[in-house]
């Protein structure tokens, strides 16, 4: 019987060496573990760090983009100002219609063209009614009988509505 309680022991010790090999192992291996994710933590926390510096970096760019996008519109802007400087100078009325067909090429070059009004059905979408007039015919009810101020497209959105003025029919 000894040598079975002895036996016993033997494998109880040899249990428990294995039990500390493990532990030890386990130990380790959160060691491991612990140490990567610290890595992880960081580096997560650099990238998210250099995410937000590269957005705010974007945004002053574009900033920066915006505020000079129109340098090349207002120098032929300016263009047309002196050619109006020009002509009020020499008291010339006769040059206006060549300066006012050179403000619209620009314009034009730049996407931005007139809406036409006159004569078509109202639409709250490009004009802005200012007045109503009476008309004597049914086709013009409800139609632009007078544009007060130019409206504009810019690239086929409004850009300004025009203002007019807009018939209205009233039957006898």
């Amino acid at each position: 019987m000894d040598d079975e309680k002895e036996i016993e022991l033997e494998e109880e010790v040899i249990e428990e060496e294995g039990l500390q090999d493990k532990i030890k192992k386990m130990r380790e291996e959160l060691k491991v573990c612990r140490k990567e994710k610290e890595e992880y933590l960081s580096g997560w926390q650099r990238a998210k760090a250099d995410f937000i510096n590269a957005r705010k970096d974007e945004e002053k760019a574009k900033e920066i983009f915006v505020k000079f996008a129109e340098a090349g519109l207002l120098n032929e802007i300016l263009a047309i100002a002196d050619s109006l400087d020009m002509a009020m100078k020499h008291k010339a009325a006769d040059g206006t219609k060549e300066i006012y067909d050179q403000l619209k090429d620009v314009l034009k070059k730049h996407g931005v063209t007139p809406i036409e009004a006159i004569g078509k059905k109202f639409n709250p979408a490009e004009h802005e009614a200012i007045k109503e007039e009476e008309v004597d015919s049914q086709e013009k009810d409800n139609a632009v009988v007078e544009e007060l101020q130019r409206g504009w497209y810019l690239h086929d959105k409004v850009l300004r509505p025009s203002k007019v003025k807009v018939g209205i029919y009233k039957a006898n």
